[in-house]
């Protein structure tokens, strides 16, 4: 499975499906991530700050853990049966893998 999510910068699109902006394990998710501030290169194909990217990327991975953990909580069941049944091998692999997010 591919990553799903793609970059924008002030609504242009960088990179369809990158592969830097979540982690491996995180690669069910599908979206789009734009940024005002991200700096561009002249081809507008990669982004220039590597650490801006990586702050993002650090930040988007603690709001999907926190979202994870909010519908755990609120809708226990719904998340056992639906999400967790679906998903489970991609957490697993994010618990073994991603030890920055632990």
């Amino acid at each position: 499975m591919e990553p799903g999510v793609s970059l924008y910068s002030r609504k242009i699109l960088i990179e369809a499906k990158s592969p830097d902006i979540l982690p491996d394990w995180c690669r069910f998710i599908k979206g789009v991530v734009d940024s005002e501030d991200l700096p561009l290169s002249i081809s507008r194909e990669k982004p220039q700050d590597s650490a801006l990217v990586g702050k993002m990327r650090k930040a988007l991975t603690r709001k999907l853990i926190s979202h994870l953990s909010k519908m755990m909580r609120k809708e226990p069941e719904k998340y056992k049966d639906e999400f967790y049944k679906e998903y489970n091998f991609f957490l697993k692999e994010g618990i073994c893998q991603d030890f920055e997010s632990q």
